[in-house]
């Protein structure tokens, strides 16, 4: 169904009454299809109908002198009356104008019998009426459907199917109410209102569940994520409906989509409050450190506090002091592992490909060499054959050389000793021509294979090796 009504008039009865009663009924968030409906010399009534209820979910017969002068048969209209009378709710929802009940009784008996509203008590009347009956109070669905219509998003009637996956996407998060609750939401997702039962409580957190639900839709289809320029990111979030003021209370999870808008200068409209955040964040660090707090100690350079909360280190001048590898996991996996929001998009070696593009360029140079040295010590960007299933969904095809590439760098011992064999080359470039397709960066395989193999960013892949092996073995 794609309508709540649709008015069934003739056509000598639109100027004085239909048109002003449809413009007020879609005021009042009630779909209404009538042009398709206005009665000619011709028409078969029952057809136009019958057409009209599939696709609506109620009838609006307006009954008036010219409906009258139209020669259907009067069967037609009884059979229609029966069908109605054979349900249990209301379908046809008569509408008298310039007639009486005398005048009704002659013409069908049937419809003299139903309550009708009648244009003689005003158009605020008949709008009141039709709307009581097409829009009960107290209804969830339309509750929900009324928040959507103002928030500038057009759902279809209560009685779609699509409402059937709003309802679900209301009651995803299995996690909701515990400390995990960030991880249920999905990408782009943000908590909704809390569960009730009051029927416009309830209506209200489907309308959230059903907006989220089309701009997560979107943000996959663009897509937006860490790598996304920021201006594309502010248009997006400004495209959908309630998405910046999801956005506005729910800060850290903007910051954890989208970590780039928390570098000086991109935050946009959040631009102020980030930076609210963030000077807080680094008298936090500053009273830490002159306490010699030792939480945190273990994740920075100087093995002292952090200067500020690691979803600030972007923003700040010496990247809170955090090691480079832990600033790039956050930036590609979020910085709330254990119970943060999902967050990563592409597969690590994508983040790798894009960080030596120049399509990474946009960002402030300190900040792309501080990521690019970071995920190279990071160390977990390497592939292996059979361990792409997502992306052969995707159009990726492996060959009997793929992983030879990550092979030959477990092989080696340092950076002097890796000689990538004529495989390992050939897997290097297959692996980020796909890296080049999929994030659509100007390079192709081959140079930014180049790029990965003869420029510094293995020499810091091995030093993160060599420190990652110096922690695990305490020395």
């Amino acid at each position: 169904m794609l309508y709540d009504a649709f008015i069934c008039h003739a056509s000598e009865d639109k100027a004085a009454l239909v048109r002003p009663l449809a413009e007020r009924l879609r005021a009042e968030h009630v779909e209404v299809w009538y042009d398709e409906f206005s009665l000619s010399v011709g028409d078969s009534l029952r057809r136009s109908i019958d057409r009209g209820l599939s696709q609506s979910r109620f009838g609006i017969v307006v009954l008036s002198p010219s409906f009258f002068a139209k020669r259907w048969s009067g069967w037609e209209l009884d059979g229609l009356v029966a069908r109605q009378n054979d349900g249990r709710e209301e379908v046809i929802l008569p509408v008298w104008h310039d007639v009486g009940h005398s005048d009704v009784l002659a013409y069908s008996p049937s419809l003299a019998d139903k309550l009708a509203a009648t244009s003689a008590s005003g158009l605020e009347e008949v709008v009141r009426k039709l709307v009581a009956v097409i829009r009960p109070q107290g209804s969830t669905l339309v509750i929900a459907r009324d928040h959507l219509l103002d928030n500038g998003f057009s759902p279809p009637v209560v009685t779609d199917d699509w409402w059937l996956d709003v309802a679900a996407a209301s009651e995803s998060n299995d996690m909701e109410g515990d400390w995990q609750e960030p991880m249920g939401w999905g990408r782009w997702g943000f908590p909704l209102p809390t569960r009730s039962e009051i029927p416009a409580e309830r209506g209200w957190r489907l309308a959230c569940a059903a907006m989220q639900m089309a701009w997560q839709e979107e943000a996959a289809r663009r897509p937006i994520t860490q790598i996304t320029r920021p201006e594309r990111v502010h248009e997006f979030i400004e495209s959908q409906p309630h998405l910046q003021e999801a956005c506005s209370d729910y800060l850290r999870y903007l910051i954890a989509y989208a970590p780039q808008l928390v570098i000086p200068g991109f935050g946009g409209q959040y631009e102020d409050e980030i930076d609210t955040r963030y000077r807080t964040s680094v008298a936090e660090g500053t009273q830490r450190r002159a306490t010699n707090d030792p939480g945190g100690t273990g994740l920075t350079v100087d093995h002292r506090p952090p200067g500020c909360d690691e979803e600030f280190a972007l923003r700040d001048p010496v990247f809170g002091g955090y090691e480079a590898p832990l600033i790039a996991c956050g930036f590609v996996q979020g910085y709330a592992v254990a119970n943060g929001p999902p967050v990563r998009y592409y597969e690590n070696i994508d983040y790798v490909a894009w960080l030596l593009s120049d399509e990474s360029q946009w960002l402030p140079a300190a900040v792309r060499e501080v990521l690019t040295r970071g995920i190279a010590g990071w160390g977990v960007w390497g592939w292996h054959r059979g361990e792409q299933r997502r992306i052969v969904s995707l159009g990726f095809q492996e060959e009997p050389f793929s992983g030879a590439f990550t092979a030959a760098l477990e092989r080696a011992r340092n950076r002097d000793t890796f000689r990538p064999g004529r495989d390992a080359s050939r897997d290097a470039e297959h692996r980020l021509s796909f890296s080049a397709h999929w994030l659509g960066l100007p390079e192709d395989g081959a140079t930014l294979a180049a790029r990965l193999i003869n420029e510094d960013f293995l020499g810091h892949y091995f030093a993160g090796r060599i420190d990652r092996r110096s922690r695990r073995v305490g020395v």
